[in-house]
């Protein structure tokens, strides 16, 4: 939200009422800033239960994660960050919360090593803890380290795990209860899963797990094993392999065998039951996708590592209908003849430039691929000279939120003014709110950005390099189509700090706005 409507709700709504919220989501660095800036953490929240901040600077707000300590009731904390160094902080922070008992800590880019020590005392360890996900520390050693702080532990979520192996030297405390580990992408070969299991294992109901390593399909016996030694309780296995096609001595697809080996009784009489099919990775090496039936479904599809029905007989027949909710596709490979559909597709990859294609074929092609209003998320090239093809196309995406931009080169070559015309002309249904830039946008384009994307309230330039006070300048003052706008965010050094509030004083584009520096970008916001 705005500037000015974010300081009207806080005096509104949360000041009257902070001793009855319950629930809160802050999002946006700025947001987290102002709204603790206003609201500090203290006992008033006395009945806050669920806290979730989205892209929390962490280093620069140390002392909002300190002060969670005073929420008395505060039983869920979901934290995404985009960049981070105080990793030790943020979990000691977490253990220390008297009743919490659900934690999601997720960071983009950590910039601190592991392992952290392992916790020694009763005084380190959160004794109320029972589910936590992490998206870090990607490796086991730092995963038993994090486990002797949750003795509770119940559900445990790992989003990567690709470091060395390592098996502890010395004892630790080991959650006594761990009913359910999911680990989101394993790394490492079965072997060394193995051993990890033996450690923490014993008492798991439910593992979920992706793995790339070709071990992991060495033969079926092997998981048989280590689910009777170590997991007698099982009763729910999410398996997804993505990786190197599984072969013989022979160099022959080991498929029908591996359907075979995953079919005997052991699993029949569990209920676990599992498919395969085949794609091309970079269009050349052919690769292997074996998982449970249960979790078909994919997060995102490169349609150009073609789905290939020719290497077996035996795969999956609905694998293609499963993805979701993205797919990558080239522009050239959008044709009539397009051999899937994707009907749970939400959010869009187009790759490749589409100046060769009738915009009208391409969209109807599109079209019998996915649906089109369904699209809330789109990433796509750009250019000047196909200013009209694309308005088109976005005009039939009328839910996308989301737009992501990479600049063509050509798009330097001034737009027309003809084609500022036809484009007015040609808008009506875009609901586009947030857009990122990649590259160079021409000035006379960054005229008819309001007019393009009416409803945009955030914009993001990325590896804009040349005349950013000028773009800043263009923008601002080309408002009267779109009074959503509220935010930009652009990579810069410090000095051009003073340089953009010279400009908007000056100019008067702004009254009540806040321009500060975040890791390596600049947010202004108004």
């Amino acid at each position: 939200m705005s500037k000015s409507d974010f300081n009207k709700r806080s005096i509104n709504i949360i000041r009257p009422y902070m001793n009855q919220i319950i629930s809160l989501q802050l999002s946006e660095p700025f947001f987290i800033k102002n709204f603790f800036t206003s609201f500090p953490i203290d006992t008033t929240f006395n009945r806050l239960e669920s806290l979730i901040l989205n892209d929390l600077n962490v280093d620069d707000d140390v002392s909002i994660l300190i002060s969670l300590a005073q929420l008395p009731r505060l039983y869920s904390l979901k934290i995404f960050c985009y960049e981070c160094n105080e990793l030790f902080l943020i979990f000691q922070s977490i253990f220390l919360l008297p009743v919490l008992q659900y934690a999601k800590i997720l960071c983009s880019n950590w910039g601190a090593r592991f392992p952290f020590p392992l916790a020694t005392s009763d005084n380190q360890r959160s004794m109320t803890l029972e589910y936590l996900t992490v998206d870090a520390p990607p490796d086991p050693s730092s995963i038993y380290n994090l486990l002797s702080y949750t003795p509770r532990l119940r559900r445990l979520s790992v989003e990567h795990i690709w470091g060395d192996s390592y098996i502890p030297l010395e004892k630790f405390v080991l959650p006594r209860n761990l009913t359910s580990i999911s680990l989101c992408y394993w790394g490492l070969s079965f072997d060394e899963l193995a051993s990890f299991i033996a450690i923490v294992g014993s008492e798991p109901e439910f593992l979920r797990i992706t793995i790339t390593h070709e071990t992991a399909l060495s033969n079926a016996y092997q998981w048989q094993q280590l689910m009777l030694r170590h997991m007698p309780r099982l009763r729910t296995f999410l398996f997804d392999y993505h990786g190197p096609l599984i072969k013989d001595a022979d160099g022959n697809s080991r498929c029908q065998t591996l359907l075979d080996e995953f079919s005997s009784p052991f699993w029949i009489e569990r209920q676990w039951f599992f498919a395969h099919s085949h794609y091309h990775r970079f269009s050349q090496e052919a690769c292997l996708a074996f998982y449970s039936t249960q979790i078909r479904r994919q997060y995102c599809c490169h349609i150009d590592e073609t789905l290939d029905n020719k290497i077996c007989s035996y795969q999956d027949p609905v694998f293609n209908l499963s993805f979701g909710p993205r797919i990558n596709m080239k522009n050239q490979n959008i044709v009539a003849n397009f051999p899937f559909q994707f009907p749970l597709v939400t959010e869009l990859e187009l790759t490749e430039n589409y100046d060769m294609i009738n915009i009208d074929s391409f969209i109807d092609n599109l079209s019998h691929i996915t649906v089109l209003t369904n699209i809330t998320y789109l990433e796509i090239s750009f250019n000047n000279i196909l200013l009209n093809n694309f308005v088109k196309l976005l005009n039939r995406m009328s839910n996308v939120q989301k737009l992501i931009l990479y600049v063509q080169s050509l798009s330097g070559m001034e737009v027309s003014s003809d084609q500022q015309a036809n484009t007015v002309d040609l808008l009506c249904n875009n609901n586009v709110r947030n857009v990122r830039i990649h590259g160079e946008l021409a000035l006379p384009t960054v005229q008819l950005i309001n007019k393009l994307f009416p409803r945009m309230e955030h914009l993001r330039l990325v590896h804009r390099q040349n005349a950013l006070v000028p773009f800043v300048r263009t923008l601002l003052s080309n408002r009267i189509n779109n009074s959503h706008l509220f935010s930009l965010m652009f990579h810069d050094g410090r000095a051009v700090i003073k340089k953009l509030k010279t400009m908007i004083n000056n100019e008067k584009l702004l009254v009540n706005y806040s321009i500060k520096r975040r890791q390596d970008e600049l947010c202004l916001w108004w």
